[in-house]
């Protein structure tokens, strides 16, 4: 009796862990890709396009700022007291951030590039499939979604 309702627990069991899926995620079609794409991309030009403007505005920043600190310190190194004026911080700050943004910017044109791909290589035609009918093959068109894998 035992062995029985271990067995039926068992099979309870792995019935439960082995079924399908109830909602399977839908499949992606060509435009999905395209658009995809199309939005990884936009938004890496824009982080990088960002992150560029904030490292020059850094950098003329730095320039400014490094001049007044070279005019200053003349008159400094004679009285003795040879320290810059200015503070770097927020130009700092600038500077790695926008180089932050520039270097976020490289995976979303990967992935950009490789949705292209997957959008490319999706298609939806009518193919020539051999089917049994009456002790003979015939060769009837079905509409099929084909991928082309570039090798």
């Amino acid at each position: 009796m035992k062995k029985i309702i271990m067995g039926t627990m068992l099979l309870i069991t792995a019935n439960a862990t082995f079924c399908q899926q109830n909602n399977p995620s839908p499949i992606l079609t060509k435009q999905d890709y395209m658009k995809k794409s199309k939005h990884q991309k936009t938004a890496a030009i824009l982080l990088f396009g960002g992150g560029f403007l904030m490292s020059a505005t850094s950098l003329i920043i730095f320039t400014v700022k490094g001049s007044e600190d070279v005019i200053n310190i003349i008159p400094g190194i004679i009285t003795g007291d040879p320290e810059p004026q200015n503070h770097y911080t927020g130009a700092t700050i600038l500077l790695i951030t926008g180089a932050t943004s520039m270097l976020s910017s490289i995976p979303l044109f990967i992935a950009s590039g490789k949705n292209k791909g997957k959008s490319i290589s999706l298609s939806l035609k009518n193919q020539i499939a051999p089917q049994l009918q009456k002790n003979s093959f015939v060769y009837r068109t079905i509409p099929s979604l084909t991928i082309k894998i570039n090798l």
